[in-house]
């Protein structure tokens, strides 16, 4: 596949991203790792490996990683965004590209929960999910089942249109909502997850409510500016 590049935003993923990176050079043209801040070996693993990376000084959250990346890949025809944790399948890259290149589609947003419940989802989590599915669907005026996927693909004429306003993880729900804005062509695809390499230092109950208010703030400014 030509033009193709996978942006894979890390923190602290020295163990995973070794992997990650030569599973998905299968699948694009090149991997771009943006480590953000880590103070660990995932640079020097990820170069080992074959990714181009981007370095943070410090940790600025997954926002301002995809903004990083976003910012410094050119013309690439098509963009993947994989988390670097090991929880997303590289194999199944081909399933979020495959829109873009037969149906026109200019996000493809990898969903968990498309085909029914996802048994390995602890339940508190799975409900903290479908209220910020409901909120970002509400405020973009799409039907996602996923809004908190970070396993996407992109079409280059979406590459222009995301803000990169959330710094943090609520990057996932405002990059739908500019999607939307824009006129895009969003889709989603059936993916597969693991959650006994969840890595993840955040509480996900703290996080879901930062998340569901910058979502909230969002849509009322944006109604005011109207």
């Amino acid at each position: 596949m030509l033009n193709s590049i996978a942006i894979i935003p890390t923190y602290n993923e020295e163990v995973a991203i070794g992997s990650i990176v030569l599973r998905t050079l299968q699948y694009v043209d090149k991997v771009l790792i943006v480590n953000d801040g880590s103070d660990d070996k995932t640079e020097e693993v990820a170069k080992l490996a074959g990714a181009e990376v981007i370095n943070h000084a410090k940790n600025l959250g997954k926002g301002e990683a995809l903004k990083s990346a976003f910012q410094a890949i050119g013309d690439a025809y098509i963009i993947v965004t994989i988390d670097g944790d090991g929880q997303h399948n590289p194999d199944e890259i081909p399933n979020l590209i495959k829109p873009i290149l037969e149906d026109g589609a200019d996000l493809v947003n990898g969903s968990r929960y498309m085909n029914g419940p996802e048994e390995n989802t602890p339940a508190y989590r799975r409900v903290g999910q479908q209220v910020l599915d409901a909120a970002t669907n509400i405020s973009a005026g799409i039907k996602i089942t996923d809004s908190q996927s970070g396993f996407r693909a992109f079409s280059n004429k979406a590459k222009d249109c995301f803000r990169f306003k959330d710094t943090g993880f609520g990057i996932e729900s405002e990059m739908l909502v500019d999607a939307a804005e824009a006129g895009l062509k969003i889709v989603e695809v059936p993916i597969t997850v693991r959650y006994d390499v969840d890595g993840s230092t955040k509480d996900p109950i703290t996080h879901g409510v930062g998340v569901l208010l910058k979502i909230t703030k969002d849509k009322v400014l944006r109604i005011l500016k109207k």
